[in-house]
């Protein structure tokens, strides 16, 4: 009996039920398709997460906020004295509510020397106007969904007009009238949700908390720098303050989705019990419907092994196209899911302040080779297994028992 014989046989046996073949291969490419579908797209949102950090901030960029005590003017300069350490730019984060036609709408004022503001955030571009003066206390550049608004009937706010915002500061609640001067370009950030922020002097912030500021942007020399400074600040202040570099969002970022990852992962892989459960099923089925086959096969020569090597094919066969197919479909669920949910506003994951990090940003799922070849490998690994039973029990009819036999 040659291997391709067997094969043969196999393959011609599935093609005769193809109706129960079909709807057996489709229980099987659940598995693979729910696997290889989500973990694509887990990939690409932590690839697009990655990109946009990187893109919006500079990789020397490390964030101080306060820990257990405030931060003052004299932790800027025990800061700015620690070795590899390039620059260091206070900032307020003032919470506050904009005052349009249509009511109230939540905001952030951040109060930052904006001269330091382009060095630490090289993906934040003007689209109109010009910076406001440092010693400016009336001017703003506004986030670009406050220049271009999601929905209709908010107000929308250009170079030269107006607004009115209601702060608040540790006086109580206080209004005050900005001159916009210009609005930013599209700008996702882990620090702060720029594009529906206000963006004043530092000068302003100082009016209400003086040197207590809301957090630190410290700038290493290097990005090789980055560690030791992060090390020197916590060993210097220990838990008075919070410290967090880029890299450690990163790491924060892919360690979540991996943890998720691994949850979607067991999720599907419940689905290959399900099809393991499926195959078995099956291939009893047809070892019994096949049974005086069996006894002819038998007869003229086929030894038990050979018997065993049939079944066995057919069920790796199921498996292969389940697992084939699955992928397939794994790849197609996975655009799918992106297309769907680019018709949304976006997806906002938290930052250290609750910040959008994507916002309305087309996520494209990632798929990796070896990963799917991984996938259909398990598929054929779970099917082999589950037609090893049936198989071993159409190798022990006897073929005079078999020949007698009557479906």
């Amino acid at each position: 009996m040659r291997i391709s014989d067997s094969i043969r046989l196999s393959f011609n046996a599935l093609t005769s039920k193809r109706l129960r073949t079909s709807l057996t291969i489709l229980g099987i490419l659940i598995g693979p398709a729910i696997v290889v579908g989500l973990t694509g797209l887990t990939l690409g949102f932590s690839a697009v997460l990655t990109h946009q950090l990187f893109s919006s901030l500079s990789p020397t960029d490390i964030f101080v906020n306060p820990g257990t005590n405030v931060i003052t003017s004299y932790t800027v300069q025990q800061i700015s004295h620690l070795p590899g350490v390039k620059s260091v730019v206070p900032y307020y984060l003032i919470s506050g509510t904009i005052q349009t036609p249509s009511g109230p709408e939540p905001t952030e004022i951040l109060s930052i020397d904006t001269q330091e503001a382009s060095l630490a955030f090289p993906g934040l571009t003007l689209q109109t106007g010009t910076y406001p003066p440092l010693t400016s206390t009336y001017g703003t550049v506004v986030g670009y969904y406050i220049a271009h608004p999601q929905y209709p009937g908010q107000p929308t706010y250009s170079s030269g007009q107006t607004i009115t915002v209601v702060m608040n500061t540790p006086d109580g609640k206080m209004s005050k009238t900005f001159l916009v001067m210009g609005n930013f370009n599209e700008f996702s950030s882990a620090f702060a949700d720029i594009d529906r922020a206000l963006i004043v002097q530092d000068i302003i912030g100082q009016q209400y908390y003086g040197d207590k500021y809301s957090g630190l942007i410290v700038q290493a020399d290097s990005v090789s720098d980055v560690n030791k400074v992060v090390t020197e600040i916590q060993n210097e202040f220990g838990r008075s303050v919070s410290v967090t570099s880029v890299e450690q969002f990163i790491n924060l970022i892919n360690n979540s989705l991996s943890a998720v990852s691994s949850l979607l992962f067991i999720a599907g892989a419940s689905s290959f019990i399900v099809a393991f459960v499926g195959i078995l099923s099956t291939m009893f089925t047809t070892v019994v419907e096949r049974t005086r086959e069996i006894g002819v096969l038998r007869a003229i020569g086929y030894t038990r092994r050979g018997i065993m090597v049939i079944f066995i094919g057919e069920a790796v066969l199921m498996g292969l196209l389940g697992g084939i197919a699955g992928v397939g479909a794994g790849v197609g669920m996975g655009y799918l899911l992106t297309s769907l949910s680019a018709g949304g506003s976006g997806g906002n994951a938290a930052g250290p302040r609750g910040a959008g990090i994507i916002s309305s940003t087309h996520i494209t799922p990632v798929f990796e080779p070896t990963f799917m070849l991984e996938v259909v490998l398990i598929t054929v690994i779970f099917s082999l297994l589950a037609g090893i039973i049936p198989a071993y029990r159409a190798s022990r009819i006897e073929p005079a028992v078999a020949l007698r036999y009557e479906v």
